[in-house]
């Protein structure tokens, strides 16, 4: 009847034990080797050190073979993606607790990256301000906004985490958004919105970003 073959994990353990009786009879032939006064005993000792010693040398290499593959093996052909889990139901309090938190802190990093030197400079602030309550306001309608799969289950995504997440959908650097706890807040000039009746310059503003 045909043994049944190990799995890799019982394989791997069985080269570990072996390695490790090999080294310890390869330790008392060296010992008896040493202790001997017989020519001919220790000549028959260091030819059984030596066997025991390539022994242990070839368990060490397999078994450093079979880790080495099951690695490659790995990498070649991972596990597929989990599936997501289902939508969770809409909570409109958290997501406007969320959205309503983030709006400061990316403000500050806007002001940071886009306050005019002077006043002939054109208003970048002020698009990118129009430009984030367009993203939060599209955001919103998601009823995972601020929360995130950890474990295969929906869980609230981390708060700087998520305020670097916008910062990367307006193309503001991450650098700024990890540190926008260390950033002033825009003057409250810089947040009231335009008088519509004033004319606006559209040349001077930048290109609208694509939704990210």
């Amino acid at each position: 009847m045909d043994a049944t073959l190990p799995d890799i994990d019982a394989a791997e353990a069985m080269l570990a034990k072996l390695a490790a009786m090999d080294f310890a009879l390869a330790q008392h032939l060296h010992t008896c080797a040493m202790n001997t006064d017989d020519a001919a005993e220790m000549v028959e000792l260091s030819r059984a050190y030596q066997r025991i010693a390539r022994s242990t040398r070839q368990s060490l290499a397999l078994h450093a073979r079979i880790k080495r593959d099951r690695g490659r093996d790995a990498r070649e052909n991972p596990p597929p993606p989990a599936a997501p889990p289902p939508t969770p139901r809409r909570d409109p309090h958290r997501i406007a607790e969320r959205r309503d938190a983030l709006r400061a802190p990316v403000q500050r990093v806007i002001w940071s990256e886009h306050e005019p030197l002077d006043a002939d400079d054109p208003d970048e602030a002020g698009y990118y301000f129009d430009l984030l309550e367009e993203r939060l306001a599209l955001g919103v309608r998601d009823n995972t906004f601020g929360l995130t799969v950890e474990d295969g289950a929906w869980t609230v995504e981390p708060f700087d985490e998520h305020v670097v997440r916008v910062c990367r959908s307006l193309r503001l650097p991450e650098v700024a958004a990890r540190a926008w706890r260390d950033l002033p807040d825009p003057p409250p000039e810089a947040l009231r919105p335009e008088d519509p009746d004033e004319d606006a310059d559209d040349g001077d503003r930048p290109a609208r970003l694509d939704s990210a």
